[in-house]
């Protein structure tokens, strides 16, 4: 039997980068099915089957949206800022640990510490 394993918050907020990046281009996947529905509007069938198509993106594009703010919210819970901007740094704007720690004004080494311990923090 096939068990599903559960991603880690770590696992998860990985995946952040690229779930924005996929709402994104299910809106514009959106738009341009909007656009050949308009085109092709006198073809009902044709013009039914695009507007499933666009309903269905609808609503996988709600449900990345939807998991996009509760990693967004688990971030926003944890107590210490620092542990929230480096977590949206990496996470939410997919930044570089070189770059997080020139924003932060923290070495390597320091801002790897702040990382584990949001994650301790936030688990």
């Amino acid at each position: 039997m096939f068990s599903m394993m559960k991603k880690t918050v770590k696992e998860q907020l990985k995946s952040l980068v690229a779930l924005n990046a996929a709402i994104s281009e299910a809106g514009e996947e959106i738009q341009a099915i909007q656009k050949e529905i308009n085109t092709y509007g006198y073809d009902e069938k044709y013009s039914s089957a695009l507007n499933d198509l666009k309903q269905k993106t609808i609503y996988h594009r709600y449900l990345k949206v939807k998991n996009y703010i509760n990693l967004y919210d688990k971030i926003e819970a944890l107590e210490d800022e620092q542990e929230k901007r480096l977590l949206r740094y990496r996470y939410l704007r997919g930044w570089r640990w070189e770059a997080i720690a020139d924003k932060m004004g923290y070495s390597l080494r320091q801002t790897f510490n702040i990382h584990k311990k949001a994650l301790q923090n936030i688990e």
